[in-house]
């Protein structure tokens, strides 16, 4: 059974142009506008899920402005199937996770005293060859054109990129290497609009990457190229609650938005029997300070968490009138029986 999703590496809103130098922006790996575009990657959600022997991972990219054309580059463990992912996919994901709301009653004037209760929110064509690069697999998925391959050499690969459309930087190739020392597939993958020469803008199609791995892991190695700050959210689906034990940067540690189990989902992804849903936030602020990927291992337990986010309402005058009529009631009985005690003692 399918069970950890990758999609990770290099995005890159690229059409060739000459003598640009692109910014990266894009937490699993690289992301370049082309020349006529000033598009950024403002968002990044992934589903990873894990059965112990196989992985898959499921990507989308939300950009903010527009490109002719886009690509990614993802750095997989092993041989990666590739198809299209359920565009419903992380929509669910956000309502799955998002914080649980309690709502604290406040009466007039009290709403700013502190006294009942804080105010504030809280949260718990085909392709050419190149030297030293294996072009394994060619395909076309829905919008994407996809090319499966392995390389010599950060350089071999870069080249065999730029050749075939991509724009990519110098950096690229020191930030491949590792990756393809450790034998690694790259998958290459372009993105282009419904109609020939309309802009792309908003959140890219997800994509579905199925690979054998021993491990969860997820890409982060090549994000250390980028020149703005990097924000992932990932959410990992396996049978048990996992922890985030090896981190791209030792000094930056994710958030834990949530964790539970899946019951009763209909999304395709998710509608796996008992499944453990653990989801990780994280926002790098120096990229070049990434050295790893992510590593996920199971928790000592399967405890549950949600995020709490307490909010405050105010009843109005009238209702605080009421309460105030109904405290000096209570103040002047109390007062009377008190009184009616003494007198009898005495």
């Amino acid at each position: 059974m399918k069970l950890w999703r990758l999609v990770c590496g290099v995005l890159v809103f690229a059409f060739l142009g000459a003598g640009i130098s692109p910014a990266w922006a894009c937490a699993c790996g690289g992301y370049l506008p082309d020349a006529e575009s000033r598009a950024r990657v403002f968002g990044e959600n992934a589903l990873v899920r894990y059965d112990g022997a196989q992985e898959e991972i499921v990507l989308s990219m939300s950009v903010q402005g527009q490109s002719k054309k886009a690509a990614w580059i993802m750095p997989v463990p092993a041989a990666a199937k590739v198809e299209l992912g359920d565009e419903n996919l992380f929509s669910r994901l956000q309502s799955l996770t998002r914080p649980k709301v309690v709502t604290r009653k406040t009466y007039w004037p009290f709403r700013d005293l502190g006294i009942m209760g804080s105010g504030r929110d809280t949260a718990g064509a085909p392709m050419a060859p190149g030297a030293g690069v294996n072009v394994r697999e060619q395909m076309r998925i829905g919008p994407f054109e996809v090319a499966r391959l392995d390389g010599s050499s950060g350089t071999a690969v870069t080249d065999w990129l730029t050749t075939n459309g991509y724009a990519a930087p110098a950096s690229l190739a020191g930030n491949l290497t590792p990756y393809l020392t450790e034998k690694w597939e790259i998958v290459a993958i372009k993105l282009a609009p419904k109609v020939d020469g309309t802009p792309m803008s908003g959140s890219t199609p997800p994509l579905r990457l199925t690979f054998a791995s021993p491990r969860i892991v997820y890409p982060m190695r090549l994000s250390k190229g980028a020149t703005t700050d990097q924000s992932v959210t990932v959410y990992v689906a396996a049978p048990y609650r996992v922890d985030a034990t090896k981190l791209p940067d030792p000094d930056v540690k994710p958030e834990l938005l949530y964790a539970g189990r899946l019951e009763g989902e209909s999304t395709p992804e998710l509608a796996t029997p008992d499944r453990f849903l653990t989801a990780y936030s994280v926002t790098y602020r120096d990229p070049s300070r990434i050295t790893d990927d992510f590593t996920f291992t199971q928790a000592a337990g399967n405890d549950e968490f949600q995020r709490v986010r307490y909010v405050t309402e105010n009843d109005g005058l009238l209702s605080t009138i009421g309460v105030l009529f109904g405290g000096v009631l209570l103040i002047g009985i109390g007062a009377a029986l008190v009184g009616r005690r003494l007198v009898k003692r005495r």
